[in-house]
Formats: C-alpha cells, sequence, structure tokens
C-alpha cells in the first residue's frame, strides 16, 4: 500500500461514540433538503454554539465541505461520501476479536491485517 494513500486514512480525531453519533446525525441533517440554519441544527442536535462549531472544524479535518449561505448549512459532497470520511470510534476490540475480522475480504480487512501484524511484531 502506498505511503499516500496511508496518511490519507489516518485517523483525524479519537472520537467518543457519542460524539461519533451527534456527527453522523449533523451530517444527516445538513445533507437533507432544504438546508437548515445554524439555530435548527443545533437544536435538532441539543448542542450550544461552541459544540456545533467545534464539530464543524472537524468536519473540515476530515475533509468534508460544508458550506454556508444564506445563512443556511449545506454538504458539498453526497451524503454517503461525506460519512465515508467521519472517524469511527475505537471498537477496542481484543485480539482474538481482531484477528476474526482479518479473515473477511477488503480493504478494511487487509488494514486491520497490517496493523494486527504490527502490533504482534510480524512485520519486520
Amino acid at each position: 500500500m502506498p505511503k499516500r494513500a496511508a496518511a490519507k486514512r489516518r485517523q483525524i480525531a479519537q472520537i467518543s461514540p457519542s460524539r461519533a453519533a451527534r456527527l453522523f446525525r449533523l451530517l444527516g441533517l445538513m445533507g437533507e433538503s432544504p438546508p437548515k440554519s445554524r439555530d435548527a441544527l443545533m437544536q435538532n442536535l441539543g448542542i450550544g454554539l461552541r459544540t456545533f462549531y467545534r464539530e464543524l472544524q472537524l468536519l473540515k479535518r476530515c475533509g468534508i465541505r460544508v458550506s454556508l449561505s444564506e445563512k443556511t448549512y449545506r454538504l458539498h459532497a453526497t451524503l454517503e461520501h461525506a460519512q465515508g470520511r467521519l472517524p469511527f470510534p475505537d471498537p477496542r476490540l481484543s485480539f482474538a476479536e481482531a484477528q476474526e475480522l482479518v479473515e473477511g475480504s477488503g480493504p478494511a480487512s487487509s488494514r486491520i491485517l497490517e496493523l494486527l501484524n504490527k502490533v504482534m511484531g510480524k512485520d519486520r
């Protein structure tokens, strides 16, 4: 795997499950039509102004573009694409669970296998 691709996938932030759920809901709201105002988004999520802007900053760091037009917020990409860029909370897997996951096929299984091998010292 090229180093450049691995760097792009590097976790942007360690987030809690509740924050991941809030970000997921925020994207869902911003992906709806018509676009929503800051106050409507904050009310739907039950958050304050500081948290709202902190979440927007994290979305930006994740490469999720959000536009502000006429006091409403809208996603630049599709909802599916934006959700795919969100960080995922640490699932706190055991070694046995990680080994079970690497038996699958696909890029996620390969990434787990690579990490598992690195942790177990098998990458040398």
